[in-house]
């Protein structure tokens, strides 16, 4: 085994929070001090509601237990693949972020801690049922290592009350380039403080749309390989529009946030139109319910006339660990939890989040 770089007690003292930190994915044992046949890890607490009913029937149908865990979308990130790499402890199913996936799929494919699904997927006649797009976050090298678990298609949305007392035409706004002249011509100093009160755009500071921006280009910032592409044309021309829209004197773009601060600045007006996929629409109507009948929804504009006015942000997929003890009963948990029609149709009343099977809808 190779030295740890830095010593030994630094070796044990990581070891010892990698191992401290897993305990919490894999949450012990039940109040009775029963051990679960399954433990299920989800970053997301609606999805966890949304899951209890059909973990209640599956646990009935199979005389099994399941485990659910709800843990934060950053600690099965930064703690899971250490997990991995040390041998800890480890869920059975886990739900992650599709834009984490490379975190987990690093090095020879042979190595990835997620079961390989795409055998399984092809021999049941399942591969189809999704939405074929769905898979390629949570793939590598052909190979599928999670159900995807929505669609997410982006629209913007936008203040209806206010864009029309601007005498903004969302119709007329067809191109980016239509977006940006509108934009630069109402974003605003309206008190005389210097600072502008009105934006036309939320341009998360973080670059988070940057992928869904090319995913309407039909240029991913990564190849099929995991290459990334920083030096391709649209790729470079696309970050320094993003650049340019949120910062600089001729911005139009502010980064608007999430939750209550989010509900705050639409509450406000200060920003106009806001990139809206399914998901967003029902945190819009939960949170800003006195704006009911004053938000709108548009296409999003082409980066070229006739060009693609769709695109996708965001994304969940539910995999298997090699290191779980029962995959064949977690497979069957997998597949009620991702493919029952009855439930998913629940589940999209309860979030809109569509589902990416396509029998369901």
């Amino acid at each position: 085994m190779p030295k740890f770089p830095y010593g030994k007690v630094p070796f044990w003292i990581l070891l010892i929070a990698i191992s401290t930190g897993i305990f919490n994915l894999v949450a012990t044992l039940s109040k009775r001090g029963e051990k679960p046949d399954l433990v299920f890890v989800s970053f997301a607490r609606s999805h966890m509601e949304a899951y209890e009913e059909a973990t209640e029937e599956f646990q009935k149908e199979h005389g099994v237990k399941v485990q659910l865990q709800l843990v934060s979308a950053r600690t099965v990130k930064s703690r899971l693949q250490n997990a991995f790499l040390t041998n800890a402890n480890v869920p059975d199913v886990v739900e992650i972020l599709a834009d984490t996936m490379g975190t987990f799929t690093k090095g020879p494919i042979e190595d990835v801690g997620f079961v390989d699904l795409t055998d399984r997927l092809h021999a049941e006649g399942l591969y189809d049922r999704f939405v074929e797009s769905r898979y390629s976050r949570l793939s590598r090298l052909g190979r599928i290592f999670a159900l995807p678990h929505d669609v997410h298609p982006l629209m913007l949305c936008y203040r209806s009350d206010l864009v029309e007392e601007l005498g903004i035409d969302v119709n007329t706004l067809q191109t980016w380039d239509d977006f940006v002249e509108m934009g630069r011509r109402i974003t605003n100093d309206l008190d005389g403080d210097g600072n502008p009160d009105r934006y036309a755009l939320d341009l998360p500071a973080n670059g988070d749309m940057l992928t869904p921006l090319l995913l309407q280009r039909r240029e991913p910032l990564f190849t099929k390989n995991g290459q990334l592409k920083i030096d391709n044309d649209t790729v470079v021309d696309t970050i320094i529009w993003y650049i340019h829209q949120s910062r600089g004197k001729d911005r139009i773009a502010f980064s608007a946030g999430w939750g209550q601060t989010l509900a705050k600045t639409v509450t406000d007006g200060l920003v106009l139109f806001y990139f809206c996929p399914d998901w967003r629409t029902k945190y819009f109507e939960t949170d800003t319910p006195h704006l009911s009948g004053k938000m709108k929804l548009m296409p999003l504009p082409a980066w070229e006339i006739g060009g693609s006015r769709v695109s996708t942000w965001g994304g969940t997929g539910l995999a298997i660990t090699k290191a779980c003890k029962n995959q064949e009963l977690a497979w069957k948990f997998a597949k009620v939890l991702y493919l029952k029609a009855e439930d998913l149709g629940k589940r999209f009343k309860a979030s809109y989040i569509i589902p990416p099977v396509k029998d369901a809808w």
